[in-house]
């Protein structure tokens, strides 16, 4: 049979999926993308341009061994909880700036972070210290900031090593010790500050983690021989859902948002607040006609908020499945509002 038949009637971007899930049962995920302005009065309204599903993600830079994603790619087929990221700045709150908070709070999840100005480890008379900050005007809140990278002087490659919860960061080194100008990083948890060389913080960031990095990829369970003899193509059995997820752990809702939750966000933007309420949306409907058989309404939870503080822009994602017994069986799917 040919495609089935989609009919969209709310103003959101709309993908149904086609994916299998742990056990390899076709699924049809629907997704419901929303794009919102947040207005000065902390209202959320329906923006003019309604942003496209992100299908195969997209990252800050062009090397993905270098760069962390500002969109993940927005495939899973579930999540067990709502996801909140923020892509954007902190904005320095006067001249000669060194260091401030940025702050994010959305309902029950919420985040700080120290931003510090570039600095360096230098050597003088035997001791490593750390430079003064340079003053700044505003600093990209990417996980590129943060702890991490590698460590490739040594000349031997089977001895370069790198920081498994965030191989495109900084200010990581290995066994290679001291070497000039190591620059350390400008994103880091109040409570977990560097104070020596060698020390090792855990990174940290209001964007997605990607999902070989650690400790996501731990729920992703053991790809192993044993696994390679009796299990592939599907997944680990000590698979876990929590693996779909991809928010920084303070970040990850518990449970699903209700889309009504109330917002802030303090040095992400230059006049230093901006207050919001998510607008309260209803979840979309979805309906799904298959060739044999009632329509099936699957639950669609809100299990993505990504903030965009220098656009003032929102966007909400709902996600929902209906396990098929082919994919051929899905006739027409419907959305609505």
């Amino acid at each position: 049979m040919g495609h089935p038949n989609i009919e969209n009637r709310t103003p959101f971007a709309f993908e149904p999926l086609f994916l299998v899930d742990e056990e390899f049962r076709p699924l049809v995920v629907p997704v419901v993308k929303a794009t919102l302005s947040i207005k000065r009065s902390g209202h959320c309204l329906l923006a003019e341009q309604q942003v496209p599903l992100t299908l195969s993600g997209e990252l800050w830079g062009e090397d993905p061994e270098k760069s962390s994603y500002k969109y993940e790619p927005e495939v899973a087929f579930t999540k067990t909880a709502t996801d909140v990221v923020m892509n954007g700045h902190a904005y320095a709150p006067g001249p000669d700036t060194r260091e401030m908070t940025v702050a994010l709070r959305l309902g029950p999840v919420g985040s700080e972070i120290l931003v510090t100005g570039d600095r360096i480890w230098f050597k003088a008379m035997g001791f490593v210290s750390i430079s003064n900050a340079a003053p700044f005007e505003k600093i990209p809140l990417i996980y590129e900031r943060a702890f991490g990278g590698w460590d490739r002087d040594h000349a031997d490659p089977r001895k370069h090593s790198y920081e498994a919860r965030n191989p495109v960061g900084t200010g990581y080194r290995g066994q290679g010790g001291y070497i000039e100008n190591i620059r350390l990083p400008n994103l880091e948890d109040p409570r977990s500050r560097i104070k020596s060389f060698g020390d090792r913080p855990s990174p940290t960031g209001f964007g997605f983690v990607s999902p070989h990095w650690q400790p996501r990829a731990s729920f992703a369970g053991t790809f192993d021989e044993a696994w390679q003899k009796d299990r592939a193509p599907l997944l680990p059995k000590n698979f876990d859902r929590r693996h779909l997820n991809a928010a920084p752990a303070r970040l990850i809702a518990p449970g699903f948002l209700r889309g009504n939750e109330q917002g802030v966000v303090i040095g992400a933007v230059p006049e230093g607040r901006m207050a919001f309420t998510l607008p309260g949306l209803p979840p979309p409907v979805v309906t799904v006609r298959l060739a044999d058989g009632e329509p099936q309404v699957p639950a669609m939870n809100l299990d993505t908020v990504i903030i965009e503080p220098d656009e003032r822009r929102l966007m909400l994602l709902w996600r929902g499945h209906v396990i098929l017994r082919s994919p051929h069986d899905v006739r027409a799917i419907t959305l609505e509002a």
